[in-house]
């Protein structure tokens, strides 16, 4: 699905899949910012309370504690927003014939295996 870290294919190379219809845009950092950061926020500030490290300890514990786990899980949540977009047939207003060409590409294709 990925050709590189966080850009999709042109297609799938499995079943030829055309990607055009994707637009998550910025899902997955709210997302993850959302549902890891936030909830880390709350270990970070106990530590803080509890502990009383200096501020070096907090750059050396904190940082990478909120930015690796946000950053690692874009792709998953990228991944899962385009499929619950195709699923969903979620479109934008002006998407119509778009939508049309990758069905009638999708039956096409059916249509050719049968045969």
């Amino acid at each position: 699905m990925f050709r590189r870290w966080l850009k999709l294919e042109d297609y799938c190379p499995n079943c030829g899949l055309d990607y055009e219809f994707a637009t998550p845009d910025d899902g997955p950092a709210f997302f993850s910012l959302c549902f890891i950061a936030f909830p880390l926020l709350f270990l970070i500030v106990w530590f803080e309370v509890a502990v009383r490290p200096p501020l070096w300890i907090h750059l050396i514990v904190s940082g990478p504690l909120m930015i690796t786990p946000c950053v690692l899980a874009l792709q998953p949540i990228k991944g899962c927003l385009v499929a619950s977009q195709y699923v969903n047939r979620a479109q934008e207003a002006g998407t119509d014939a778009l939508w049309a060409d990758l069905n009638a590409r999708a039956k096409a294709t059916r249509e050719a295996d049968r045969d």
